[in-house]
C-alpha cells in the first residue's frame, strides 16, 4: 500500500474512468431527472448534484478559480432546477 492520502486515492480512482463514461452517466442523470419529473426526477437530479459537489470538493485544490466557478455554477443550476421540479404547482 501507497502512503496516498485518502482524497489522493479518490483523485486516482476519478480518473481511472474514461471521461466519457462519468460525464455520460452524469449528463444522462440529469436528463433523466428532468423528463421524469416527480420524486423520481428529484432523485435523480439530487444524485446528479451530490457527484457534482463531490468531485468539486474533491477537485478544488487542484482546478483553476475559472473552472470552480464554472463547475459551482452548474452544480448550483442543478439544484436549483430540482427544487423547481420538486416544488408542487400553485
Amino acid at each position: 500500500m501507497t502512503d496516498a492520502t485518502f482524497r489522493e486515492d479518490l483523485i486516482n480512482r476519478l480518473f481511472r474512468v474514461p471521461t466519457a463514461v462519468s460525464a455520460g452517466v452524469l449528463i444522462g442523470a440529469i436528463v433523466l431527472g428532468l423528463v421524469v419529473g416527480g420524486p423520481i426526477g428529484a432523485v435523480l437530479l439530487g444524485l446528479a448534484v451530490v457527484v457534482l459537489f463531490g468531485m468539486l470538493v474533491l477537485l478544488w485544490p487542484d482546478i483553476p478559480p475559472v473552472e470552480r466557478m464554472m463547475r459551482l455554477a452548474i452544480a448550483l443550476v442543478v439544484v436549483a432546477v430540482a427544487v423547481v421540479r420538486i416544488a408542487p404547482a400553485a
